[in-house]
């Protein structure tokens, strides 16, 4: 296990929240810096070791996360409604429209390539990155242009209109050197879209504590809120363009209860996911 201090101010000070169980058994602290008020993993497995975590069957029976099966096509065609209701509220059709002729696009965690295909559909020159081998394995056959390896290692001929982190930034170890890298992979007139679970603020997340349900450990290293989230991406010289909160962790899918719950978690700004779409202040770069 490494212990770390805070990515985004770079203090060593911070105050234990709570403890909680892996699915193995093992016991993790998420803790808040004490300058900041970032929420993170530590002491936490190290790269080389987290992998362990991610095999086959964390896509097959991740039944905490609200699926049993990733690569289903029930599983596949509800991560689709979810992408494609985020797009719409982030503005991206009326961006796509203004966007170059050659566009193109990159897919960070993008598992098994379904925002990828579903981009490729559009027109896109769409490529995707992943360190799950089996996730990779399945995009491929499926004729998708999808990398297996570490987004930070890699190299690209030319520059992306657009680059996403969906559900993918709080699983990261170095989330501040991938929006780094991710600033100058970005054509001048290119935007970022991240999507993660939000702590902080109005939120339906205070009514489950820790038993909140992203807080899986160690999968999820940490935990942004839209303050935290805003300072990452103005340290490395991102404007934040729009922000949407969404969903409330409240009812089962398909109830009275979840959807009025959501209503009110999107309406009113409590969702415990956020959306943020953002660009580079100075586009001369």
């Amino acid at each position: 296990m490494e212990h770390v201090q805070c990515i985004l101010c770079g203090s060593s000070a911070s105050r234990p929240l709570f403890s909680k169980p892996s699915k193995k058994g093992e016991l993790f602290t998420v803790n808040r810096c004490s300058s900041c008020g970032l929420e993170y993993l530590s002491p936490r497995p190290g790269r080389d070791e987290i992998g362990a975590y991610y095999n086959a069957e964390y896509f097959s029976r991740r039944t905490d996360r609200g699926y049993d099966d990733y690569l289903s096509r029930e599983v596949r065609k509800e991560i689709e409604r979810v992408f494609v209701m985020n797009l719409s509220d982030l503005g991206f059709y009326e961006f796509e429209e203004n966007c170059s002729a050659q566009r193109r696009s990159l897919d960070i965690g993008c598992a098994a390539g379904y925002f990828v295909s579903y981009l490729q559909q559009r027109g896109w020159d769409a490529r995707g990155i992943d360190i799950s081998e089996h996730c990779v394995s399945a995009a491929c056959d499926a004729g998708l242009n999808v990398d297996h390896g570490n987004y930070l290692e890699q190299s690209y001929d030319g520059r992306f209109d657009l680059i996403t982190l969906w559900a993918s930034i709080e699983h990261l170890h170095d989330p501040h050197l991938f929006v780094e890298k991710i600033a100058r992979d970005l054509a001048p007139s290119g935007i970022v879209y991240i999507s993660t679970c939000r702590t902080g603020g109005l939120n339906f997340m205070k009514l489950f504590g820790r038993k909140w349900r992203f807080y899986n450990f160690p999968e999820h290293l940490y935990f942004f809120s839209n303050k935290t989230m805003k300072a990452l991406l103005h340290k490395y010289g991102f404007a934040v363009k729009r922000r949407v909160t969404y969903g409330s962790g409240i009812g089962s899918s398909g109830t009275i209860r979840k959807r009025v719950a959501d209503a009110m978690a999107k309406k009113m700004y409590m969702g415990d996911m956020m959306l943020v779409s953002a660009e580079m202040r100075d586009k001369r770069r």
